[in-house]
């Protein structure tokens, strides 16, 4: 388990906000996904409700390993048992940093055409 952006508030009129990793993570689009909510031993399970195309839930699978993807990269980052020098790590994470950036701001840019 790993922790997807940052803690969010309960707010005045009952709702949470859904972080923005987490909502990429599972490719929402505003006013159009819907997600339900289900507890189970004590813990809150967030999914995105998906069709299924005969039985087959492409978008579902897609998902998962978007989070695992998400879980894998993380968890290699903070590897305690990791070989990689402090220097390489540094150098991993700033390529994943300027990565992200160009991302953002190619969203950035669809955004505004």
């Amino acid at each position: 388990m790993v922790q997807i952006g940052k803690n969010v508030k309960y707010d005045d009129y009952g709702r949470v906000t859904v972080p923005s990793q987490l909502a990429e993570l599972l490719n929402l689009v505003k006013g159009h996904d819907e997600v339900w909510w289900n507890v189970e031993d004590g813990r809150v399970y967030l999914m995105k409700v998906t069709k299924s195309y005969s039985g087959f839930d492409f978008e579902g699978k897609e998902i998962k390993e978007n989070l695992k993807e998400y879980e894998r990269r993380y968890n290699d980052e903070y590897d305690p048992t990791s070989e990689l020098s402090v220097e390489e790590l540094e150098e991993r994470a700033r390529q994943e940093y300027l990565r992200d950036k160009a991302e953002r701001e190619a969203f950035v840019r669809s955004r505004k055409n």
